[in-house]
């Protein structure tokens, strides 16, 4: 290759080359670890908690504060619009720098919004280039702002809070739900948020606390669990690992065990051409606290408690599926399991009708306890 076609390939090359026009600088964008969503009459509110690196500060430094001011180390903005693009585009003409969403960690739905469906909002997560599915998503008691404007005081921000407990929780991602809302036979369940304080007489509600569930119907907030039912979400969900379990044997005095197993097996039957379940629950557990000082060494007095304990489980389990059928609601995914496994008579014979089949249907739950060793028990010896 001689001097002048070199000359001349070098010389294509570098115009074809785009180099950084389009570029981005970090020190230009905002980005976004949280976002809430509610809505009020026909607009959409949307919030986003962008943290604020100068204020964020290293080891040692102080944390806590924030809002719209801009002071602390993150700072809220809030947008309304017909939809939520123009709720976006609202906050981002007040913003010097570009929203970004790709470092976004948690959605949060306000109640409202929830009951009204949130397949719209989980959508516009799906199809935004910068969202990952793999955000948390949970559900407001009240309005998802007012849990981005708490400032839990063991993390800078409540955006990381929230993650952190969501993670500990059901784990609940965008894709889940999307998943769950476009399967057969099934209805999702999301963790529940709330704004609270470190004790129960702290009106500030600086702090947030996840303990109920959202039972969707299709993509339609249909109620919100009680605590036992809340339990009994997680038993299901096979999530009890490494949680505590509190259950009465004497009156008015309780054993806690921590579950260091759970696992949930169901099996099919049909009885008179209507389909039929049992839940075989296995739970294993570590004894905790002995409140009533019972010796769990007798074999008596461990089958009585153990006893004790399958019965409490089985009630708390019974406790949401009765509910949640009765709202026409699959919050385990009997109908998901028949069409995986039964497919061609989920078709034929219950799938149009499936949530009045629901309603009837009999499910048995089967719990099968274990304690097998004890950090405490329960009982003092003199010396």
């Amino acid at each position: 290759m001689n001097r002048a076609t070199h000359f001349i390939l070098v010389l294509t090359v570098l115009t074809l080359l785009t180099g950084c026009w389009d570029r981005t600088e970090i020190n230009d964008m905002a980005f976004v670890v949280a976002t809430g969503v509610d809505k009020r009459k026909n607009e959409y509110s949307v919030t986003v908690q962008v943290p604020l690196p100068s204020s964020l500060g290293g080891a040692g430094s102080s944390g806590g504060g924030g809002g719209t001011s801009g002071e602390g180390p993150y700072y809220i903005a809030q947008g309304t619009g017909g939809n939520l693009r123009r709720g976006l585009e609202d906050i981002q003409s007040r913003l010097s720098r570009r929203l970004y969403f790709g470092h976004r960690r948690v959605i949060i739905i306000g109640e409202e919004m929830a009951k009204d469906g949130i397949s719209e909002v989980l959508s516009a997560v799906f199809t935004q280039p910068q969202s990952r599915v793999s955000t948390f998503l949970l559900i407001s008691k009240g309005e998802a702002v007012k849990l981005l404007e708490s400032q839990p005081r063991m993390e800078q921000y409540s955006g990381e809070a929230i993650r952190e407990m969501a993670k500990s929780s059901l784990n609940r991602t965008v894709l889940d739900a999307l998943q769950n809302m476009n399967r057969p036979g099934i209805d999702t369940v999301v963790p529940v948020i709330e704004a609270t304080g470190t004790i129960k007489e702290d009106k500030n509600g600086k702090e947030v606390s996840m303990t109920d569930f959202a039972v969707f119907k299709k993509d339609k907030l249909a109620f919100t669990t009680k605590q036992k039912e809340s339990r009994a979400v997680l038993w299901l969900e096979q999530k009890m690992r490494k949680k505590t379990f509190p259950f009465e044997t004497i009156k008015n005095k309780e054993i806690s065990v921590q579950v260091i197993e759970n696992t949930v097996n169901p099996s099919f039957q049909e009885v008179n051409g209507k389909p039929e379940f049992t839940l075989s629950v296995r739970v294993t557990a570590v004894l905790f606290e002995n409140e009533p000082n019972l010796k769990i060494e007798d074999p008596k007095t461990y089958h009585f408690i153990i006893g004790k304990m399958e019965k409490a489980i089985k009630e708390e389990i019974k406790a949401l599926l009765d509910h949640a059928h009765s709202e026409g609601a699959d919050v385990y995914g009997f109908g998901w399991y028949l069409y995986r496994t039964h497919h061609q008579e989920w078709q034929d014979r219950w799938e149009k009708n499936w949530e009045q089949t629901l309603k009837e249907m009999k499910v048995t739950v089967k719990v099968n306890g274990d304690i097998q060793r004890t950090t405490n028990t329960g009982s003092i010896e003199k010396e």
